[in-house]
């Protein structure tokens, strides 16, 4: 199977992802898919399961289980609990509280009715979307959930601009979003935009009674309220604490409550699987021990593509790196496959040079992956280099016109995985003559630094949108901002590229056909260009079923959709 691009006058056809089928003992990522959380490992959350254990049942009633996932949720990640924000919170969360119209199985690549009740139907010009709600849906506090909730929440993105990530007001998309009637949402666009509904999975509803009354760019929403499959109980040191949503109107789960353990690293979350303390993470594991994981055969790593991009974030406007040259030697002193043997064990996809994740199926340009010029070469990274005009002073480190290839590199603390490859690269680097200083920071902190520009290189992963066209608009010069000032989307490489622009502007309405062309046409000229370096692609859940069976596999198996229908043995 492959992702195929429709038309979006074809009504309840969707964009869908072919992406690999499960292996038998499939789940976990070196690096998490949430990137204020990615990579194996992170710093500074307390990892004692001791005021997180459930409460005794009382006498007569129904004894609790438990389900409890382990995840590394630093104290910065917890300051709020506003799906609007992007920093400040673990995302993971909101999916378990919160639902959007759709979900995006990153699995299968198809998305799956959550609010709305039907998958749309489009006008004959493409312009209007309109999509039915289910209505058994109510909020945690007991008020029913309307239309006017959806309206509501997407009118915010609207009229605060920056918290509009995925830029869906940009002038050639959303026009007006309206409630018709309590069960019916109205979208209407400016221009044709087939992957509006892949975006949709994007945007947690929120609930309109709660928020009209607070400014979204500030509230802290400290006891949130959702419609998803649990509700928020509390938070202490050692877990987030979550109990089944009895009246979930897609049907009560049958675990009654979910404990979040936190951790201060990944070797702690993976010595916890393993021990049987927790039964699977959201895909944080240390990748060196997952050989010694899978010896007990109730663990299991489910992998697939996914939507998350491990690369050497080169930040393009910095001197040295904003020269094609330098970046082209970076991207050959870079060996992919080495890097997913030994770093990934094996468990990743060796990356697109031209980003797109292999997940993407059809749309992906295959033949970058193999090109012969595209290769790991320090050799043809040297003579790049001298070729440009640069030559290697006494310290064997190339110079040109004073600047120096000499950078900071920034990886992850306390990630085994994460550190192991990154002192691959740093190796290579210096054999092609360029000199990196390590400097180690937790995820959310990495995630700082490369929204805001501060930095010259950056080990760190890319989440996109679950649609093509969104992953490739991570480099358009829309989603950049100088150096010091943070990105209003993921071009956190400060790429700025005019042709690469056109190209996608053309694509975001053209036919599927041409699409596919379009998109092909870019991955080309970012593989030539090297905005990044493209490392692998990944997405991984390690879980067990020594407690716990009935895990879906055909979604992410600790996904709230597989949660929901999990039975204890």
């Amino acid at each position: 199977m492959g992702f195929s691009l429709l038309s979006a006058g074809k009504n309840k056809k969707l964009l869908s992802i072919a992406l690999t089928a499960m292996l038998s003992f499939s789940v976990i990522a070196g690096c998490s898919s949430n990137s204020s959380n990615n990579g194996d490992s992170s710093a500074a959350a307390p990892s004692g399961n001791e005021s997180a254990k459930p409460e005794a049942a009382s006498s007569g009633s129904t004894a609790k289980i438990s389900y409890r996932l382990g995840d590394i949720v630093n104290p910065e990640q917890v300051n709020n609990f506003n799906p609007f924000l992007k920093t400040g919170n673990y995302r993971p969360l909101f999916d378990y509280i919160y639902d959007a119209l759709y979900y995006f199985n990153p699995v299968e690549g198809k998305l799956i009715n959550r609010l709305a009740a039907d998958q749309g139907t489009w006008s004959d010009d493409q312009k209007t979307f309109t999509v039915k709600l289910n209505l058994k849906a109510k909020w945690h506090d007991g008020q029913p959930f309307t239309a006017d909730d959806v309206a509501y929440t997407f009118q915010v993105l609207k009229e605060h601009p920056v918290l509009d990530s995925y830029q869906l007001w940009k002038e050639t998309r959303l026009s007006q979003v309206t409630a018709s009637g309590p069960d019916t949402v109205v979208f209407q666009l400016n221009s044709a935009f087939p992957s509006l509904p892949n975006y949709l999975s994007t945007v947690q509803i929120v609930p309109k009674h709660i928020y009209e009354k607070e400014d979204p760019e500030t509230f802290l929403n400290k006891q949130p309220i959702g419609t998803g499959a649990f509700v928020f109980r509390n938070i202490n040191e050692s877990a987030i604490l979550l109990d089944a949503n009895k009246e979930f109107y897609l049907g009560a789960p049958n675990i009654t409550e979910l404990i979040i353990q936190r951790f201060k690293d990944s070797p702690a979350v993976t010595l916890s699987l393993q021990k049987g303390e927790i039964q699977g993470t959201t895909g944080t594991i240390a990748m060196p021990s997952l050989p010694k994981l899978l010896e007990n055969k109730d663990n299991k790593l489910q992998q697939f593509p996914g939507l998350s991009s491990y690369a050497v974030i080169i930040n393009n406007e910095k001197p040295g790196l904003s020269d094609p040259a330098v970046r082209k030697a970076i991207q050959l002193a870079v060996n992919r496959k080495e890097i997913v043997e030994k770093g990934e064990m094996g468990a990743a996809t060796i990356g697109n040079p031209g980003f797109l994740s292999q997940g993407f199926g059809s749309l992906v340009d295959a033949s970058l992956t193999d090109k012969p010029e595209l290769q790991f070469n320090i050799e043809q990274a040297n003579k790049t280099l001298t070729d440009a005009g640069y030559s290697k002073n006494n310290k064997g480190i190339y110079e040109k016109d004073g600047v120096k290839l000499s950078f900071t590199y920034y990886m992850a603390a306390n990630a085994p995985a994460q550190n192991k490859e990154g002192a691959m690269v740093t190796e290579w680097l210096k054999q092609a003559g360029i000199e990196t200083m390590i400097k180690l920071a937790t995820w959310p902190e990495l995630t700082s630094l490369a929204t805001a520009g501060n930095y010259d290189l950056i080990q760190n992963g890319i989440t996109v949108p679950p649609d093509p066209q969104a992953a490739l608009e991570v480099f358009h010069s829309k989603m950049t901002a100088p150096s010091g000032q943070n990105t209003p989307g993921l071009n956190w490489a400060r790429f700025r590229d005019e042709q690469i622009d056109a190209w996608l502007d053309q694509a975001a309405s053209a036919s599927a056909d041409e699409r596919g062309e379009l998109y092909k046409k870019v991955q080309a000229r970012i593989a030539e260009l090297v905005p990044v370096v493209t490392m692998y692609s990944t997405g991984k859940i390690p879980y067990s079923e020594t407690a716990f069976t009935n895990y879906d596999t055909s979604v992410p198996a600790t996904s709230v959709i597989s949660l929901e229908k999990l039975t204890k043995k």
